[in-house]
């Protein structure tokens, strides 16, 4: 998704938000809630991607290494542009109009010698 100068992007809807840190070098930025689920608290974690909320993660209390507090405005300026800025479980679910098109590979990595085009 990618707006022209001149033109805002749309507005996150309302909630909390924050930049969350969890173990295994992982960090989540979006919509948080505390949930009950399978008998204990968690953290429930709508991603931002590209300026969209995606489906929520949950996230254990004994996972999180910190927890930042921000502004809807701030989330959206940290939130990933990339598949790969994701934790890799969360750009397993991404959509696939969500996903970049596949770049043209050159001949001499598919072994294909029908493109003349130069690189």
């Amino acid at each position: 998704m990618s707006t022209e100068a001149n033109e805002a992007p749309a507005p996150l809807p309302a909630g909390d938000y924050a930049i969350v840190e969890i173990l295994g070098h992982r960090t989540m930025v979006g919509r948080v809630t505390e949930v009950e689920r399978f008998g204990t608290k968690l953290l429930a974690i709508e991603p931002l991607f590209d300026g969209k909320l995606l489906p929520e993660v949950l996230v254990g209390g004994s996972s999180i290494y910190q927890f930042t507090p921000c502004t809807a405005e701030v989330a959206a300026k940290r939130t990933p542009t990339r598949a790969y800025e994701l934790p890799r479980s969360v750009a397993a679910t991404l959509p696939p109009a969500a996903l970049p098109a596949p770049e043209k590979l050159p001949p001499w990595i598919t072994g294909s010698d029908d493109d003349e085009e130069s690189f």
